[in-house]
């Protein structure tokens, strides 16, 4: 797999300025960052979020079964500059970091 152009990358974070995210180059993809959690994977075909369970995103984005063994979202790149698209990235970080935190800590 190839990794996606700059101008590929530059559309998918384009809508994220001023949030903190960054991307890093992975298995011919970027892994995409939101306040240090990873939340999904830029490639040329699009981008891949972790599934968490937003239940705002459009219907017709296919969203994968419990058992299949990828839990990731596939959004087409016109997706990028919908409205909903900056609160997911966030969104998935946050709940990324509550499921990453101990069970001892989330007990207090």
């Amino acid at each position: 797999m190839a990794y996606p152009d700059e101008k590929t990358v530059q559309t998918w974070l384009a809508p994220l300025q001023g949030m903190k995210v960054c991307v890093k180059k992975m298995f011919g993809c970027y892994c995409l960052y939101c306040d240090d959690q990873p939340v999904g994977w830029i490639s040329e075909k699009g981008l891949s979020l972790r599934e968490v369970g937003l239940p705002y995103l459009p219907q017709n984005l296919r969203r994968p079964a419990p058992t299949d063994a990828i839990q990731e979202i596939s959004i087409p790149l016109e997706y990028s500059g919908c409205a909903w698209f900056p609160r997911a990235v966030e969104d998935t970080a946050k709940i990324r970091r509550a499921q990453s935190k101990p069970a001892a800590r989330r007990k207090k």
